[in-house]
Parts: C-alpha cells; structure tokens; sequence
C-alpha cells in the first residue's frame, strides 16, 4: 500500500481524463482488476477477460481540441463495454455524442455483408460531473410499460458522482461502498478517509496506478497541460458568465444618461454596443476558437443575450450558430 501523500496542490487530479485513460487501459494487475471490478459494480457484469481495443495514448492526439479519452474493451464473450471519464458535465451536445458513440459502436462491429445478428451488445459507462437522485442512472431501449426491448443491444450507465455529496448526508464515509468511495476519490480528489488496509481494495488500486503515473514523466506532463487547459475554460467561462454581455448595455445608457443630452446618450449607447460587440466577439472566439466578426454583427438584440446562455450547452460551434440563428 502506497504511504499516504498529500495530492492536493496537484493540478492533475484523479478525475483527469488522462489519468482515467491510463488508470483502466494498462496491462498491469490493478488496471485489469479495476476494468473488471468497476464494469462489475456498475452492471453487474462478471467479465473473465477484458482485452482494451484503444491502449494507446499520443500526445498529439490527447492535445487535441475535444479528445475523447474513453477506453473501449471486449470481454470474452465479445461484448463492448466503452468506460469514460465526463467532468465537463451533461450538456446537449454531449447527451448527443453519447448516444452516437454507443451506436457507432454496434456499427463498426460489422464488416460490409455480414449478419445483423453477429452484433454483440455495447455497455457504456460514464463517470459524469452531475448529480440525480440516484447515484447510477442507466438507460435501454425500453416500451411504454418499461421492459427492455428483445434483443436490445446498447446499455448505457451514468455514474452521477455529485451525487456522493447527498449520500454523506446519510451515512459516514466508513459505511460508504465501492462505487461510493470512487466517486469521493473522483470528486473530492481525497482518499485518507476512503481507503481501507487491504491487498485488493479498489482506492488502494487507484492510488498505486496514480504513483506510477506520477513517475512516467511524458504522461504527468502532458495531463499537467490538460489540467491547465480546464482551469484556463473555467475562468474564462466564470468570468465572462458573471459579467454578461448586459454590461455592454448598461455601459452605454449609463453613460448617454450621465451626459443628459441626446447626442451623449447617443455616443454613450454606441460605445455600450461596441464595447458588447467586442466582449461577444471575444467570449465566442476564445471558446470555440472561430473568427466570427461578420456573424455577430448580423444578429439580432434578442441573439445577443442568448449567446451567453448558449455558449455553455454546445461543445461545437455549428451546433451553437445554428440554436442562436434558429433563436430569432
């Protein structure tokens, strides 16, 4: 058991997708326990053999924008079962991408005149930012009365790990599960509490697998630049949330209406558009890294006060263009 280290001033915590990625993809004991026994608790699943179709890890891949960092594994029997790690939230474009990504699974199971009935199911399971009311939020394809549907192919399980916040509310952190006390590690990046002096335990595992990493200088370097990168959207993304592009309004009526006469309101209502216009142009290009002078200028007053609204739902520019095109 690894001796008990503060990890707190860390930027690269144990929910990093890269850490995540590493933590479950690897060829050592503890990753293939923790494949197993993670698949294990949220599906109840008894996987023998799990062998992990996307092992690698290329920076330049992984410091691409959006890099989905998911680990996708056939057990033996030939189901896929696609694990990740999701701390950005649900949103609409990521509710969307799930289910495509489950489907474009069962797709690429098939080769061109091969039967249907060759495909094998498709388990996704998804660490995600959230909370419920319920710790796993699974889905199927289900009928009117619930059941599940003959045959169904794709399973899909949200882990809503804020959810651990409402769960300590009810019973201590000793008398938390498994599954429970991962969602700690993974929310509260602590696990003095949580981890329990024995050779197998599930934390322990976690712990050992984040030393090693610590110590494979190429990977602690590139997830240093991925924790630096979401604390840089984050900020970005608090700041021009709190200040709203109202400000660029009020600053031109304050100011006309300071000059108490029409041509200072007027030129007091310019600079507020042009100071919102800026602000706008600026939050839009930082977020989705588009020049897009020319669109901005084109939209309507009611479109402009729902960029800030949007901005933070959509991952993807077109998605975002189209909701505040189709807004008016």
């Amino acid at each position: 058991m690894s001796e008990v280290i503060n990890y707190q001033n860390d930027l690269v915590k144990f929910n990093n997708d890269l850490f995540f990625k590493y933590l479950l993809s690897r060829d050592t004991a503890e990753s293939k326990m923790l494949r197993k026994y993670i698949v294990k608790l949220v599906t109840n699943i008894d996987c023998k053999k799990m062998i992990v179709k996307n092992p690698e890890i290329n920076q330049n891949t992984v410091l691409a924008k959006n890099i989905i960092l998911d680990i996708c594994a056939v057990d033996e029997t030939g189901r896929v079962i696609d694990i990740e790690m999701q701390m950005a939230g649900s949103s609409n474009s990521e509710t969307a991408r799930f289910q495509f990504y489950g489907a474009r699974l069962l797709v690429e199971q098939l080769d061109a005149g091969e039967k249907y009935n060759m495909l094998r199911p498709v388990y996704q399971i998804i660490f995600i930012n959230d909370d419920d009311d319920c710790l796993i939020r699974d889905y199927a394809y289900r009928d009117s009365k619930g059941r599940i549907e003959n045959g169904n192919l794709n399973y899909r399980y949200f882990i809503k790990m804020k959810h651990i916040e409402k769960i300590l509310k009810e019973k201590e952190v000793k008398e938390l599960s498994d599954l429970e006390r991962l969602c700690y590690l993974f929310i509260k990046n602590e696990y003095t509490g949580i981890i329990k002096e024995k050779e197998e335990d599930i934390i322990g595992m976690v712990i050992k697998m984040y030393d090693k990493f610590r110590n494979n200088e190429p990977m602690w370097s590139i997830a240093n630049q991925l924790a630096l990168a979401r604390i840089r959207t984050e900020s970005f993304k608090d700041e021009y949330h709190s200040k709203g592009l109202e400000e660029g309004i009020e600053i031109g009526i304050k100011q006309g209406l300071e000059k108490g006469i029409e041509q200072g309101e007027k030129q007091g209502i310019e600079k507020g558009k042009k100071v919102m216009f800026e602000m706008t142009k600026e939050l839009i290009e930082g977020r989705y890294h588009q020049e897009c002078s020319e669109w901005i200028e084109g939209l309507s007053e009611k479109q402009l006060r729902l960029i800030n609204k949007y901005i933070f739902e959509e991952d993807e520019f077109e998605a975002f263009k189209q909701r505040i095109d189709n807004s008016n």
